[in-house]
C-alpha cells in the first residue's frame, strides 16, 4: 500500500529529493509570513478602493505550493505533531483542487491522477521537485 509519508508505492520523489535545496524551515515560514502579508495588503487595497481583487495565478499558486511543501516537511520532521500532518494534508489537497481548477500543473502526473490516491502529499513533492528549486 503507498504510504503518504515517505511516498513509497508514489510515481514522485521521495521527502528527501523532492526537498533537498528546499530553505530552512523557519526561514522559509518567515518567507511565507512577508508573501502572506503582502497578499493581504494588496486585496485590502483593492477593497478600499472598490475595485475587485484578483490575485496573480502565479503568485498564489507559488505561494500555495510553498505553504503545502512546508507542512509537509513539518509533519515529516515532527511526526507526533497530529496539527502538522493535519496541516500537510489540508494544504496539499488545496493545492491540488486549485491545479484542477486552473490546470497549472507542471509535473507529469496531474492532480487528479489515480496515482494521488489515497493522498495528495506526493503529489506537492511532484510539484515542488519540478519546480526547480
Amino acid at each position: 500500500m503507498p504510504d503518504p509519508i515517505t511516498g513509497e508505492g508514489f510515481d514522485a520523489p521521495s521527502p528527501e529529493v523532492a526537498y533537498m535545496g528546499a530553505p530552512d524551515m523557519l526561514e522559509e515560514a518567515a518567507r511565507l509570513t512577508e508573501v502572506s502579508q503582502r497578499l493581504q495588503v494588496e486585496a485590502a487595497t483593492a477593497s478600499i478602493a472598490g475595485e475587485p481583487y484578483e490575485p496573480d495565478e502565479y503568485q498564489e499558486r507559488l505561494y500555495l505550493l510553498r505553504r503545502a511543501a512546508l507542512a509537509d516537511r513539518l509533519s515529516i520532521a515532527y511526526p507526533d505533531a497530529e496539527d502538522f500532518l493535519s496541516d500537510a494534508v489540508q494544504l496539499a489537497h488545496q493545492l491540488a483542487k486549485f491545479d484542477r481548477e486552473h490546470d497549472t500543473h507542471t509535473g507529469p502526473h496531474g492532480p487528479g491522477a489515480i496515482e494521488w490516491d489515497p493522498s495528495h502529499r506526493p503529489y506537492v513533492r511532484q510539484e515542488y521537485d519540478h519546480w526547480g528549486w
